[in-house]
């Protein structure tokens, strides 16, 4: 396989998006927990959320998308993370700490879903490529180990008086972005 097949290409950028949600959630969520809660105790409480409920969202995510197809699916993941993006970044903006902990479920669901963009990828490789479609989605991963703490780090005082506001309506460029790719996804054969 010299160059992936279109879909494969699209599912690592999508990969790409979701590890960078994350790393960038374990680079800021901690300091952006300890900056809003009342205790420091309840500082990592919005990361173990953002854990918690990918893995709760990891079967329904499953169900739904044998149900609607994974394109829809993956569309409707995107919204969500849209959405808990712009509210963690309102959060840290009225310095709200249960929002925040809202948004990083959000960041979660959206997690939930990408699970299965390696296996969408596979599913739309041609068989003797399967193997090397996943190494391609992986490979989206390890992009992500540089764009989301360099997107926490550099976008953290973006908006004035609110650290790390900025973190997260740049996620939320990262979401669109994902949202923009997936509507190029075509159905597998």
């Amino acid at each position: 396989m010299r160059r992936p097949p279109r879909n494969v290409i699209l599912f690592a950028l999508c990969q790409a998006v979701m590890n960078s949600a994350t790393s960038l959630m374990v680079t800021a969520s901690a300091l952006v927990g300890l900056a809003l809660a009342s205790s420091k105790a309840l500082a990592t409480l919005p990361l173990s959320l953002m854990f918690l409920s990918m893995m709760l969202t990891s079967i329904p995510a499953s169900m739904l998308m044998s149900r609607w197809g994974r394109k829809p699916g993956f569309i409707f993941s995107s919204l969500i993370g849209m959405l808990a993006a712009a509210i963690a970044t309102w959060a840290i903006m009225v310095q709200s700490f249960w929002l925040f902990c809202t948004a990083s479920a959000g960041v979660g669901i959206f997690n939930g879903f990408g699970n299965y963009y390696r296996f969408a990828a596979v599913d739309s490789a041609a068989e003797a490529h399967k193997s090397k479609a996943i190494s391609w989605v992986l490979a989206g991963g390890v992009a992500a180990a540089f764009i989301g703490p360099n997107l926490a780090n550099y976008s953290q005082n973006l908006i004035e008086h609110a650290r790390f506001a900025g973190s997260f309506a740049a996620l939320f460029i990262l979401y669109l972005l994902a949202f923009i790719v997936l509507q190029y996804i075509e159905p597998p054969p």
